[in-house]
Parts: C-alpha cells; sequence; structure tokens
C-alpha cells in the first residue's frame, strides 16, 4: 500500500496561504492526490501552474520546464538572484543599448485588454532597464516568427507579442503560460548581441484568467517572458518573477530588477 505524501506548510514553501491552497487544489484536481481539508475548501476553479518555458539564442527553441512536486518547490531566498541566458566577455548578452526596442502586439485570439497589458508590461521593462523600448501598435494577421522556426530577422524588426495555442505550437501544452525569447547575432566587432524577438502566449490559459479578470497574473506572464526576450534566464528562487516555477507572484522580484538594470548597460552596438 502506498503511503501518503507528506506535504511541507505553506511557511516551508515560502508561499502565502492562499498561493499554498491553491497549489494543493490543482495538484488535488489534475493528480488525485490527498490533500489537507484546509486546502480543498474552496469552490472557485483550480488554477493549472503554467511552466514558465524560454528560448534561447541563434533558432529560439523553446525550452519546457517541469511542473514540480510541492516538495521540490524552493523557498524564499534571502539575497537577490538572477541569470542570464548568455554571456560575452563577463558581461550579459542584451539588446544594443543605444537602439530603440519595438514591440508590436497580435492580439488575436487574446483577451479583449490584449494591447493594454503589452503596454503596462513594457512600461515596467523600460523603467528596470532604462532601454527605450516602445509598443509601436496592434496588428492583425501572424506575428513575425510567431512559432519559433528559423525565420531571417534584422536588427531593427520588432518583438512580437501573440496568443497562440496547441495547434498552432505543439509545446504549448494545457501547462504552458507562454514561451519567449531572442536570437542573438554578432556585432561589426564581433560583440554578440540580441535582436528582434518573440512572446507567444496560451489562448487558452488567457481565456481562463480572464474569465477570472486576473489582470495581474495577465501581465506577470507578460513580465516574465520579456526577461527572457532581453536576456534573463530561470532561477531557482521563488522570491523573483523570472523563477522556473509559477508560484503566484506577479511583479519582478530584486534579482531580477538587477539583472534588466545589467541588461540595459549592455554595449551600443
Amino acid at each position: 500500500m502506498d503511503e501518503e505524501p507528506d506535504f511541507p506548510t505553506a511557511a516551508e514553501l515560502g508561499v502565502t496561504d492562499a498561493e499554498y491552497a491553491r497549489i494543493l487544489r490543482d495538484l488535488q484536481g489534475r493528480h488525485g492526490l490527498d490533500v489537507p481539508p484546509a486546502a480543498a475548501a474552496p469552490t472557485t476553479p483550480a488554477r493549472p501552474l503554467p511552466r514558465w518555458p524560454f528560448a534561447l539564442a541563434a533558432i529560439v527553441a523553446a525550452v519546457a520546464i517541469l511542473v514540480p512536486r510541492l516538495g521540490l518547490m524552493p523557498g524564499k531566498d534571502p539575497e537577490p538572484v538572477y541569470e542570464f541566458g548568455q554571456t560575452y566577455a563577463g558581461k550579459p548578452v542584451g539588446f544594443s543599448s543605444c537602439r530603440m526596442i519595438q514591440v508590436a502586439v497580435y492580439p488575436a485570439g487574446g483577451p479583449p485588454n490584449a494591447e493594454a497589458l503589452v503596454r503596462e508590461a513594457v512600461a515596467t521593462v523600460r523603467s528596470a532597464t532604462g532601454l527605450d523600448i516602445v509598443v509601436i501598435g496592434a496588428y492583425g494577421g501572424h506575428a513575425p516568427n510567431w512559432n519559433f522556426a528559423a525565420a531571417p530577422v534584422r536588427p531593427g524588426d520588432p518583438v512580437s507579442v501573440s496568443w497562440q495555442d496547441a495547434s498552432a505550437i505543439a509545446e504549448m501544452t494545457d501547462d504552458i503560460a507562454g514561451l519567449g525569447g531572442s536570437p542573438v547575432v554578432n556585432g561589426p566587432d564581433g560583440t554578440p548581441y540580441r535582436i528582434a524577438g518573440t512572446i507567444a502566449l496560451s489562448r487558452d490559459y488567457y481565456s481562463y484568467l480572464a474569465g477570472r479578470d486576473d489582470r495581474a497574473e495577465e501581465r506577470a506572464i507578460i513580465l516574465h517572458e520579456f526577461g527572457h526576450v532581453l536576456g534573463l534566464a530561470h532561477v531557482h528562487s521563488s522570491a523573483e518573477l523570472m523563477n522556473e516555477d509559477n508560484v503566484g507572484l506577479t511583479a519582478y522580484g530584486p534579482g531580477d530588477l538587477e539583472g534588466l538594470r545589467r541588461l540595459g548597460d549592455a554595449p551600443c552596438i
């Protein structure tokens, strides 16, 4: 006979009681686990624990992160934590600090407030990095490189933000909230830097969030994916939005902000 799982407490995981209850309800609904009665009481729909996949470098290949088991979830770290997707000569590889970064929104399949959400996220990123990053508008049709295929890109191409599902991107499974990344090219002197970029967000998950009017999480997912586009990698810290597991944070943590600040100081190419 199998032993019942030993669940850690909210304090041990470093999450709030509400986040803890939500995580346990998800495990109960998705995996049939017996959870403490206090976590099973609420009647609101259990939200999925989306993974935070990301894409890296030249071909922009999406990498999925598995939904963790409770016992493996990290607690809050006392010190800021950040990691870069790529470094060169001891410095993070980011966008050229003297070029405007344009962002184009493709709202088809997204929530009614799609463009507004992206504008809010971009304002946060601009403040955190000091980079000249602007939303140039909303467009119809397919976003460039919308499916992370190896399409030719140029330094002046915008970062595209669109909403997709599994019929378009195989990696966009039920527990994926979004995908994001940017290609890296070499400048005239051989210094690598990032250009263009793609963010693909889950149509199904955003429909779920819109039904709950959960604007904070809608925006948080976009912030996380912009972190990847700009050059941040996942970390193992539940105090950071770039944590590889979604534990309910809705704003950048101290390490996220320091990493973004350093990316904003990238060379002018």
